[in-house]
């Protein structure tokens, strides 16, 4: 390096190492300038070199537009109509491409060998060379052939990672490797058996902090070879041993001591996530759900007050909101919102406005490079606009995708012309496909998930998983490529023998590494046993070590999920103080009615969140209407029916006809009554229309078997309910009066209503309250079930046969007749009402409170339990 070379590794992983290592070296001299370390991967190094010459007419693919390409070419072949997904084909024939040329397979040779996917790949291989010969492109694995010498000195080091065609141009043009350097004599392994998975994880951060402690230089590589479906969990165990200050609600500072290989994808990180919503956002219909984090979401808003004004501006919308509208109609929709409640409209709307204005007059097909300026200006317009504030990795995550950008503008003549929908598609797909990392230095612990030798040495090295049926690893052929042409060329995953090679050559690399090295295995289950390989155990007691395995010292439990249980385990005790009574009821509060008196009933803290603090589900809106709405039409419509039929007399002297004509006036009414405030089109309308029709005959067969009636008072009629000094608005649907001048009280319910008023906590007082507003003369109380699954009344009832012909009275909760009932209910409401007013707020759900509620977050019903 010092020469000026240009040292060459086979992954990038490796190259970053070895750079990091120049740096600490010149650092560790003494040294303030140096020259910068030429390390490059070989891949990229020979596309940087393609780029520099002189002849421009040979273009080098990118990596999305040669899966484009390949995704391009079988759907066009005669075997597309034969694959449940093309674009898995299009990965696994580039994958089989690729082997071919770095193992020296014929294309000739498939032919030869048949057999259905070898003559799919091989038809494949001829469209997708010729496509690269007519648009003049070369691929990663067709570059090396354009080098006959290096354009350049060059060394490189020698690993088991190279492929057999770079190995032999190296060999050839750049002499011998650069000889890893060994850190002594081999060592036996130190042998983990643990538990569980997590408990392997655990053990694993444990022992980096102590090594950590013990020297500050210490410096470490671990190789977790199931990296990519163990991501997560490392991650966690690792912070809590290493930077258990990122479970904080900020997050924390600084750079952790460690990082993982590899990275996440791109489209995960807040810029590029934001970026690439704003184009759906923009493309099409936009649910509610999608619309409302975008309004809310933090990368349009300048400070927290920006997101409070977005919040209220969202509970204002989604009040009588559809499910989902486009994005122009939504912006228009909320700036009505902000207008009806006098709210201050957010700036986001405005951002939104200012990239939909970019965005918006774009038609037809075009080629990428027109497509990208308009992007970036958008995204600039409004997700981008407080870039100022990035973190670091938020930057580098806008700059990588800036670069992807790029090459895609830079791909015209693969591309071609396409249209908005397909352009976007190919963007996200590069997104969500591209692993980035943010660069941070490469810290003291190292956590690859690649089985190789990390050529350098290291104080210390850890391999996870290496139990009987992993390690070897078990043999994995390349799909579609003939098993028999990969082990002729031998392709080591393709032979149970060249796995076995490669992992007794691993194991003798890592055990030259460092002055200690542990491996591990863990029980998937706790039915299932695992053992260790027996390649290990065979080199532990050859090199002298204890053939049983042992367990590392201090091995801990996982740490559980989420993050906070376990900042609260480690939490200083606190001093406990229980406030479960807020302040009085004052007088210009008001309560919401009985569902107030329900909530409470239900549970103190319900009854007070929701009465007093204005804690309630929020609608969530939903195509067509919601079933609040349909509940609403149903009121609406037998409102009407019975202000004109008036009595059951009425409903049996009507005809078929007319009372069909009456139902379809009384859905006409109500549909006009609820569509006033959100229409959500005719073809709902219709459809809840016949629906309705349906099921408003149904209800009107149930009432004419009824014992003679007349309506007394419906709906409109408001009423108030005092209870211990409070009032409660009251709107009963319906009251009928029997021919002896008894009276019956009805609540509509179009779901599955219970007997959810009986026991001495009821799981809703709405009945009780509505039967003592009118207790004189009353006999009967009940739900009216108006459902398409069942009609019917659910009743409280002091008499024979008053809503069923033939069905017997109720029990009335053991009381003698139906006053000695209410003045239960009286009591019952009394006490729950008193608790409100008293401002009672205890968490004490009945039985089945919790089922319906959504304030378990705010309660934190589950943690006071634990």
């Amino acid at each position: 390096m010092d020469a000026g070379l240009t040292v060459l590794a086979p992954s990038a992983e490796l190259a970053r190492a070895l750079t990091e290592a120049a740096q600490r070296a010149h650092r560790d001299d003494g040294e303030q300038v140096w020259r910068t370390p030429r390390v490059r991967e070989f891949t990229a190094w020979l596309r940087e070199q393609h780029a520099l010459r002189e002849e421009a007419g040979w273009r080098c693919l990118s990596d999305i537009e040669e899966r484009e390409l390949w995704r391009a070419v079988i759907e066009q072949s005669s075997y597309a109509d034969r694959l449940v997904e093309p674009q898995g084909a299009a990965r696994a024939a580039q994958r089989a491409r690729r082997v071919m040329a770095e193992f020296g397979i014929p294309a000739a040779a498939l032919e030869q060998s048949g057999g259905d996917e070898a003559l799919a790949l091989a038809e494949w291989l001829r469209r997708f060379e010729r496509r690269c010969f007519e648009l003049g492109c070369l691929t990663d694995d067709a570059l090396l052939a354009t080098f006959e010498v290096p354009p350049a000195p060059v060394a490189w080091i020698e690993s088991p990672a190279w492929r057999p065609a770079a190995r032999r141009w190296l060999l050839m043009n750049a002499g011998t490797p650069l000889a890893a350097p060994v850190a002594g004599p081999p060592t036996p392994p130190v042998i983990l058996d643990a538990e569980s998975p997590a408990a392997e994880l655990a053990a694993l951060a444990d022992w980096a902090r102590r090594g950590l402690l013990g020297a500050p230089q210490f410096r470490a590589w671990i190789c977790v070879p199931d990296l990519a479906a163990r991501r997560i969990d490392l991650r966690d165990a690792f912070d809590a041993a290493l930077a258990p200050e990122r479970f904080a609600l900020t997050g924390g500072d600084g750079t952790p001591a460690y990082a993982l290989a590899g990275g996440t994808p791109l489209a995960d990180y807040a810029p590029v996530r934001a970026a690439l919503e704003l184009l759906r956002l923009t493309s099409g219909p936009v649910s509610f759900e999608r619309f409302s984090a975008c309004l809310r979401s933090p990368e349009y808003a300048a400070d927290p007050g920006e997101s409070s004004r977005a919040a209220a501006l969202e509970l204002a919308i989604r009040r009588d909101a559809p499910s989902e509208l486009l994005c122009a109609e939504w912006l228009r929709r909320a700036e009505r919102a902000a207008r009806e409640h006098g709210l201050e409209l957010p700036p986001v709307v405005a951002y939104l406005g200012a990239s939909l204005a970019v965005l918006a007059p774009l038609r037809g097909s075009h080629v990428m490079s027109h497509w990208v300026p308009l992007w970036l200006q958008a995204f600039a317009a409004g997700p981008w606009l407080h870039r100022a504030r990035w973190a670091s990795a938020e930057y580098q995550a806008a700059m990588r995708l800036r670069e992807l950008l790029a090459d895609l503008a830079a791909g015209d003549r693969v591309y071609g012309t396409r249209t908005r929908h397909a352009a976007e598609r190919i963007l996200a797909t590069a997104a969500r496909d591209t692993p980035f990392q943010p660069q941070t230095g490469v810290p003291p612990i190292w956590i690859s998930g690649e089985p190789t030798d990390p050529w350098l040495n290291y104080d210390a090295l850890w391999v996870t998983g290496l139990s009987e049926d992993a390690w070897p690893a078990p043999v994995a052929p390349v799909p579609l490529l003939p098993l028999s042409l990969q082990r002729e060329f031998a392709v080591p995953t393709a032979s149970a023998a060249m796995q076995l090679q490669a992992a007794r050559d691993l194991n003798r690399r890592w055990a030259e590494r460092a002055p200690s090295w542990v491996v591990s295995f863990a029980k998937p289950t706790a039915a299932r046993r695992a053992a260790l390989s027996p390649l290990l155990a065979a080199l532990a007691a050859a090199q002298g070590a204890a053939a049983a395995p042992t367990r590392a010292p201090k091995l801990v439990p996982a740490v559980p999920q989420p993050h906070w249980r376990f900042a609260l385990q480690t939490a200083p005790a606190l001093e406990s103080l229980v406030d479960e009574c807020g302040p009085p009821l004052a007088g210009e509060e008001r309560t919401h009615g009985t569902k107030s008196l329900s909530a409470q009933s239900q549970c103190a803290f319900r009854g007070f969140a929701v009465t007093r603090l204005g804690a309630d589900t929020l609608r969530r809106p939903t195509p067509g209407f919601s079933n609040e709405q349909r509940g609403e039409l149903v009121h609406a419509a037998l409102e009407y029916i019975w202000t004109q039929l008036r009595s059951s007399e009425g409903l049996l002297a009507s005809t078929p006809p007319e009372l069909t004509a009456l139902i379809e006036q009384s859905i006409e009414r109500a549909l006009a009554r609820v569509c006033a405030k959100h229409d959500p089109g005719a073809r709902w309308r219709t459809r809840e229309g016949e629906r309705l029709a349906t099921l408003l005959a149904r209800w009107l067969e149930v009432e004419a078997r009824r014992a003679p009636f007349a309506v007394e008072r419906l709906e409109p009629t408001r009423d108030i309910a005092r209870y211990a000094g409070l009032e409660f608005h009251c709107r009963v649907d319906r009251v009928d009066r029997l021919q002896d001048g008894a009276r019956v009280v009805i609540d509509y319910k179009s779901g599955t209503p219970t007997y959810d008023w009986r026991g001495e906590r009821p799981e809703n007082l709405q009945l009780p309250v509505y039967a003592l507003l009118y207790a004189d003369g009353l006999v009967a109380a009940a739900y009216g079930k108006v459902n398409a699954r069942d009609c019917g009344f659910i009743a409280e009832a002091a008499r024979d046969a008053v809503f069923v012909p033939g069905r017997k009275a109720t029990k009335l909760e053991g009381a003698a007749d139906f006053a000695e009932l209410l003045a239960i209910w009286s009591r019952r409401i009394e006490s729950v009402a008193a608790a409100l007013a008293a401002g009672r707020a205890e968490v004490a759900p009945t039985a089945q409170a919790c089922r319906r509620c959504d304030l378990q977050g705010f309660c934190r019903i589950a943690s006071s339990h634990d």
